[in-house]
């Protein structure tokens, strides 16, 4: 099935119809023969229930485009980011959550604490929808010392004794047919482990030949990376384009670099040297995303392009 195919139909998935269960899971560090995620099932209110349908309802009228999942791009208002969900962990979750509910329902409260997600996974004849929110700070099952739980009554304000916590009212990604449909691509990346893959390409982008030939010294590049995420992403970005590995492209930069007067610096061997005032410059030319205006004749950093000759 195509992105647009699996668009399709999350918009025409009969919600109202649908059979609902709610699984609440927490995660654990990756390991082989392991699965990451354990799940419990959470019965719930026909108020909850009706509810929660209500918000799927929403997306599935506000958000109409899906686009192709990259490293650097973000969901537009309205759209989708989707990746194939085979290309994720979450079949290792769905696996748990597509047990009989009967079997695997919470029994007490402390199998909801330090939850990391949540699925509401609606079930219409033999399609299935599964709609995943990241728990945040609000998901508190557990009583803080030092403060008291209170709410209000027409009486006024009294204490409240069980444990509670909050339900945000939205999604971060769908899951249908072959597609993950995101909104929260932080989210996605979070629950779903793709950050931890940014930063072992990193790693293996350090090691490559080619790409430490280019350099003087990789220490002040360490540090502006860090463990950043956007900055991550852009490493990625740069070792699938390999740029850097083009000596022709880099002879260019040289000259158009003395030329603009940019100020990023080469050594005697035409090795870059990465100091902290350039490193936002030394980024957008290593992605190619320093781009100049032929018809103002300004010049930009650009968040992503889209080659269109």
């Amino acid at each position: 099935m195509t992105i647009a195919d699996d668009l399709h139909a999350f918009r025409n998935f009969d919600v109202a119809q649908a059979t609902a269960s709610l699984w609440v899971f927490k995660k654990r560090p990756v390991a082989r023969q392991m699965n990451p995620f354990t799940a419990t099932a959470a019965l719930m209110s026909e108020e909850l229930r009706d509810q929660l349908k209500e918000l799927v309802n929403g997306y599935r009228g506000s958000h109409t485009i899906a686009e192709e999942y990259n490293l650097l791009a973000q969901p537009s208002e309205g759209g989708f980011l989707s990746v194939q969900r085979e290309e994720t962990l979450f079949p290792n979750l769905q696996e748990l959550i597509d047990q009989p509910l009967e079997e695997c329902l919470v029994r007490n409260v402390k199998q909801l604490n330090n939850a990391a997600g949540y699925v509401l996974r609606l079930r219409q004849g033999d399609r299935v929808l599964y709609c995943v929110k990241k728990t945040n700070s609000d998901w508190a099952t557990r009583k803080k010392k030092g403060v008291m739980n209170i709410f209000f009554t027409e009486a006024g304000l009294d204490i409240m004794d069980d444990p509670s916590f909050s339900i945000a009212r939205q999604f971060d990604f769908f899951v249908t047919g072959d597609h993950i449909l995101m909104t929260s691509k932080l989210a996605f990346e979070s629950l779903l482990n793709h950050r931890d893959s940014y930063e072992e390409a990193f790693m293996q982008l350090k090691r490559e030949p080619g790409f430490s030939a280019a350099f003087a010294d990789l220490a002040q590049l360490d540090d502006y990376v860090g463990n950043n995420a956007t900055q991550l992403r852009r490493m990625n970005v740069i070792k699938a384009r390999g740029y850097y590995r083009n000596p022709e492209y880099l002879a260019r930069l040289r000259d158009i670099n003395s030329l603009r007067g940019w100020g990023i610096q080469f050594d005697d061997t035409g090795r870059i040297v990465p100091t902290g005032e350039t490193m936002s410059a030394l980024m957008h030319v290593l992605l190619d995303h320093r781009l100049r205006s032929e018809l103002s004749d300004n010049q930009y950093d650009v968040p992503s392009t889209s080659l269109i000759a």
